[in-house]
């Protein structure tokens, strides 16, 4: 655990693209989920956080990365819900736009921070330009079979979030994990029902390092 606390990462390259860990938290537990298969690495990156970095920590990290390389997006993934801190997410992508607009900025999330109670999505418009929204389930049953939640109706939860990322956000893709047990060209249908984009992930057993 000693390592875990000095070689965390919040800001990390992978690719052509910049990625943010902001949390580790999570409303949902996925039983494929590679932050317990991969010992919270990530190629090569630890993304174990002993806490919350802050906003001024977030940015310091980014000037280390933004200037020096040819980057084509800002990411807000990591290991947790990054929507469960939807103020830090806002004010950071604001910073992002204002400094180098032609920067893509996108969010990960799996639908079910409970944010559009708040409203949130209205206040990330013109700020996030991509949303991807990990359906991991092509129904509600296999949604609750391969997901562990305290959410109620999570599967119809994210569809409803997915139409109203569309009200404020230019793109939304609905993604899903190749696993045996999701219909992919089900989830498919989904995506063209709602008018969303679609992309399927690997399905990841094995640790992959950079």
């Amino acid at each position: 655990m000693v390592s875990y606390l000095k070689n965390y990462k919040v800001v990390y390259p992978y690719k052509k693209n910049l990625y943010i860990n902001l949390t580790n938290r999570c409303p949902v537990k996925c039983s494929y989920c590679i932050k317990y298969r991969w010992d919270w690495q990530f190629r090569g990156y630890n993304l174990f956080l002993p806490k919350e970095p802050s906003y001024e920590e977030i940015i310091s990290e980014l000037n280390k990365y933004m200037k020096k390389n040819q980057l084509k997006e800002v990411v807000f993934c990591g290991y947790g819900e990054p929507l469960l801190r939807a103020n830090i997410v806002k004010k950071v992508a604001l910073w992002v736009k204002k400094n180098f607009p032609n920067i893509i900025v996108r969010i990960n999330t799996n639908g079910l921070s409970n944010i559009t109670k708040k409203n949130v999505l209205k206040e990330l418009q013109f700020l996030v330009d991509v949303v991807s929204v990990s359906l991991n389930a092509h129904d509600s049953k296999t949604y609750n079979k391969l997901h562990e939640t305290k959410i109620k109706q999570p599967f119809k939860k994210i569809l409803q979030f997915i139409r109203d990322c569309k009200k404020y956000i230019p793109k939304v893709i609905i993604t899903t994990i190749r696993h045996p047990e999701i219909d992919i060209n089900k989830v498919k249908n989904i995506a063209k029902k709602l008018k969303v984009k679609f992309r399927t992930r690997k399905y990841l057993t094995k640790y992959e390092p950079r």
